[in-house]
């Protein structure tokens, strides 16, 4: 088993998004009813995040690298949360109210989480990982972490652009989405991209880099509506 602190991240990411949604019910944002539906949806990811362990542990994703040609671990839990937003109006109300009244810095220093991407990095120079895509989409990852810690202690003192922040949003989705799935068939055919499928990096497209992607599509959606509806020409808090 190779040493990871993604497990670690992972589990500070569900903190957050936990605590988030308890702050928005104590401060009567969300209504219990629509809580305790956001805390079930939290709680199908955690169960997933444990099969997901559990199936690379018994090395079950490296046996179906060759049968299924898809980075499939990372669809199923977006699967579940828009299939959820999409039958629940509670739920996507919900969502939406956490994202425009949750403290902007806090939903920009998240992502500094991804400074994480430095660990893959260094193994891809020390040969550990065979595989380019430690570099190809860690360093971009590395470098929007960076900007989000820089972003998110800027805002304690100053007002953010709420368009830059949007942007800034949507380039930290497509740094990892587009890169990995656009030529998903290279990847799967690299030979050094096995690691990925073994625990603990199993984690991160399993369940942690779905997350930090939605939470920026969330934000996003949520400075979206507020500007479209207040027309704040910047944010601070």
């Amino acid at each position: 088993m190779n040493l990871s602190i993604v497990p670690i991240y992972l589990a500070i990411v569900f903190l957050f998004c936990f605590l988030i949604v308890r702050q928005a019910s104590k401060n009567e944002i969300i209504a219990k009813a629509v809580e305790r539906k956001i805390l079930l949806l939290l709680l199908a990811f955690i169960l997933w995040s444990v099969s997901v362990a559990l199936l690379a542990l018994g090395d079950q994703h490296v046996s179906l690298i060759a049968t299924i040609p898809l980075l499939w671990q990372a669809f199923v839990p977006v699967g579940i949360w828009i299939t959820a937003i999409f039958l629940s109006a509670d739920l996507r109300s919900g969502l939406l109210k956490i994202a425009t009244h949750t403290p902007a810095q806090w939903l920009v220093l998240i992502q500094a989480l991804r400074l994480g991407a430095i660990g893959g990095i260094v193994k891809g120079l020390n040969g550990e990982i065979g595989s380019d895509y430690v570099f190809w989409i860690g360093v971009p990852d590395f470098l929007f972490g960076l900007s989000a810690l820089l972003i998110g202690l800027l805002m304690f003192n100053r007002e953010i652009n709420v368009r830059l922040l949007i942007v800034w949003h949507l380039i930290g989705f497509s740094l990892i989405f587009f890169p990995t799935f656009l030529i998903m068939s290279y990847w799967m055919n690299e030979p050094g991209f096995v690691f990925i499928f073994e625990y603990p990096m199993i984690l991160a497209p399993g369940m942690l880099v779905p997350l930090l992607i939605s939470l920026n599509l969330l934000h996003a959606w949520g400075l979206f509506q507020k500007q479209r509806h207040s027309h704040p020409q910047g944010l601070q808090t």
